[in-house]
């Protein structure tokens, strides 16, 4: 395929190694080894937000839109990202717009903000989720704090949202652990 079409192969196949992240899928793996690589501190979240599933999908407009929303928070987009990758500005979230009538399995986008920001991370959410025309979820990658307790859930609980009961810990077992 050519460009911009092959954009729809390298998110829309979770085999695929990216070619510019050289990572399989479309997130980071920091996103699944946090235990291991100690990359997400306590009070800092790392937060995922995939637009698209299959049998829908979703249009790089909408990620964009998606990514300005948040680039007003000045959160810090991931850099081994592939959405990432596509944006010509990471200050505010622009992605080239040769791709954005792309349309996708799904496409995450992936960054990093301080605790205290989760509230109006949501907020923000609310109000994009308006404006495009596809589903989303959303993950937040976290230490747990040292008495076991996990860190955001009162800031979900509060502000009504759902958790999944299918959350996914990670124990880092066969590997040294990050050192907290």
């Amino acid at each position: 395929m050519a460009w911009p079409r092959i954009v729809r192969k390298n998110f829309s196949d979770p085999l695929k190694i990216h070619p510019e992240t050289r990572i399989p899928g479309r997130g980071t793996e920091e996103m699944k080894t946090n235990e291991i690589t100690g990359r997400y501190r306590r009070g800092n979240y790392g937060m995922a937000f995939e637009l698209g599933r299959p049998g829908v999908g979703a249009r790089f407009y909408d990620v964009e839109k998606v990514a300005r929303a948040l680039s007003t928070l000045d959160v810090g987009f991931e850099e081994n990202n592939p959405v990432t990758k596509l944006m010509t500005d990471r200050k505010k979230g622009f992605i080239n717009p040769e791709v954005l009538g792309e349309k996708v399995l799904s496409a995450i986008v992936e960054f990093l903000a301080p605790a205290e920001k989760l509230p109006r991370v949501l907020e923000v959410l609310d109000r994009v989720s308006k404006e495009i025309n596809t589903v989303f979820s959303g993950d937040i990658i976290s230490r747990i704090g040292t008495d076991g307790s996990v860190p955001y859930l009162k800031v979900i609980q509060d502000m009504n949202r759902f958790i999944s009961i299918n959350g996914k810990s990670n124990v880092g077992l066969g590997r040294p652990l990050a050192k907290s």
